[in-house]
């Protein structure tokens, strides 16, 4: 091997290990507030009602509206900007500070409104929480991007669990003394403002008096686009809860929220986390886009192995799993639970597209696809949630997952020579072992109807079943995938231990 060459591979193996490093972080962060989410929901869904979930789901959405002033994307230009960052440091800070008061008072004018509007008081007390937690994560973006461009995985993984328990704490000590919807809401401004306190305790930046208004002038196209993407981007999500809220009543909004959070749940887990550590790591690669999209690549069929049979699990258990978990009252779920998961399944690996392209600087294509998404989910539900109902909006979901993201994918890999046959790899062998897996459990519900009546039992068999089928097909036919995975996990765990 040539000089020129060792000096290529280099920063390769060093990049390939943050990544596996920082995924892992993550991942065991996740797990750890997974873990205490998990017990967080199954008490407020025993202890609130599912109106109660309609309602903080309304909050969110009228409050969306306003707070779209804050998804700016400045953190995400300031990663991507790199060795620059402290020159464009002072300016983001006071432009996200200006735009994080902005809208807590558009929020705070918006809560009235959407109380009149839904004719639900409760929803002014519900979005004036959400308003004021706006300043204090303004504050935090600087430093947080910090935290991110120099791949500080650990310390975000600890303040992210820090923040999960201290909020689920308090979220549960909330619904059982009886606040009802506001036990979701009333966590929010003090842990956003203990999360901005050890951000800035850890990467402290320093800010001047001048807000440098030439620099956010400078910031503003691509800033602009993003805000641009990042509207269309939560707007099928708002759209969805306008649609059902205006229709049908707060119990129904509930119903259709608590599936769409259940269904996101291996979504976090795996795909947001990825996503968060390949953003700065595919960054660094800007120049190279042959490696960056195999780098991405490698992640992308890694993830599809971990996160579509779990997906897959959840809408071919989400009867047992509602009933046993849960209970009855969230049985409405079910079908919505199905159609999701599903959906989950497909865009599993969307999220890593999409810091893809923003690692590209390609911000006016992410913008567009936003776009392209947003209207074609507006004219599939507005075109039946009346008479479909919250199916319906469910399915719209599932149709533009399939429709959408593959050729998302195959748009964001262009630059690095992406392909349609390395899109199909990354989906097919997962979901053919994943029904493979689950084929017992199904046929043993179809041939055994006494199954139905005791949750517990076919969820047993399910775990028993399942991941022994896929894990030995898995091994056999990826498993270089595997092998890979494993070295590399066994590697930190090494580390860790010693």
């Amino acid at each position: 091997m040539t000089q020129a060459e060792s000096e290529t591979a280099a920063p390769e193996v060093s990049l390939s290990e943050r990544t596996s490093r920082g995924f892992a972080w993550m991942l065991a962060q996740t797990l750890g507030s997974k873990v205490v989410g998990i017990v967080n929901q199954i008490f407020l869904a025993r202890l609130l009602a599912p109106a109660d979930y309609g309602l903080v789901a309304i909050a969110y959405m009228a409050a969306s509206l306003p707070a779209v002033l804050r998804q700016t994307g400045i953190p995400t230009i300031l990663v991507q900007k790199g060795d620059r960052f402290d020159r464009w440091a002072n300016a983001a800070f006071w432009m996200e500070l200006a735009l994080g008061a902005l809208a807590t008072l558009l929020m705070l004018a918006a809560a009235p409104v959407a109380a009149w509007f839904y004719h639900a008081p409760i929803l002014s007390g519900l979005i004036a929480l959400i308003a004021i937690s706006a300043v204090p994560n303004a504050l935090q973006s600087v430093p947080g991007a910090r935290l991110t461009r120099d791949l500080c995985f650990r310390e975000l993984a600890a303040i992210g669990l820090g923040y999960n328990l201290l909020s689920a704490s308090i979220s549960v000590g909330a619904a059982f003394w009886g606040c009802g919807a506001y036990s979701f809401l009333l966590p929010l401004p003090l842990c956003v403002t203990l999360r901005g306190g050890c951000y800035w305790r850890l990467r402290p930046v320093r800010v001047r008096l001048n807000p440098q208004f030439h620099r956010w002038r400078a910031m503003a196209a691509d800033s602009g686009r993003l805000m641009a993407g990042g509207i269309f981007g939560i707007a099928p999500g708002l759209l969805k809860i306008f649609a059902l809220g205006l229709f049908y009543s707060q119990a129904v909004v509930g119903w259709y929220s608590f599936a769409g959070n259940l269904s996101g749940q291996v979504l976090v887990l795996l795909s947001a986390n990825l996503a968060g550590v390949l953003f700065p790591v595919l960054s660094k690669l800007k120049e190279d886009p042959p490696r960056q999209v195999a780098a991405f690549f490698r992640s992308a069929r890694a993830l599809a192995l971990a996160g579509v049979p779990l997906c897959l699990a959840e809408a071919v258990l989400a009867r047992p799993l509602l009933l046993a978990v849960f209970s009855a009252k969230w049985l409405p779920a079910v079908p919505l639970l199905t159609l999701l998961a599903l959906a989950a399944a497909i865009n599993i690996v969307g999220g890593p597209a999409g810091n893809l392209m923003q690692a590209q600087g390609r911000f006016h294509l992410g913008m567009k696809w936003s776009m392209a998404s947003a209207v074609l989910f507006a004219g599939l539900v507005f075109a039946g949630v009346k008479w479909g109902g919250p199916a319906w909006v469910a399915t719209a979901d599932l149709a533009c997952a399939l429709m959408l993201t593959p050729v998302f994918l195959l748009s964001a890999t262009r630059p690095g020579g992406g392909s349609v046959s390395a899109i199909a790899k990354i989906y097919l062998l997962p979901l053919l072992f994943s029904a493979l897996a689950l084929a017992p459990a199904a046929l043993g519900e179809f041939f055994c109807p006494c199954l139905w009546a005791h949750p517990w039992a076919e969820l047993a068999l399910s775990a028993i079943t399942a991941p022994p089928i896929y894990v030995i097909l898995v091994r056999r036919f990826r498993r270089a995938d595997v092998d890979e995975l494993a070295e590399r996990f066994g590697k930190l765990l090494r580390r860790a231990v010693a």
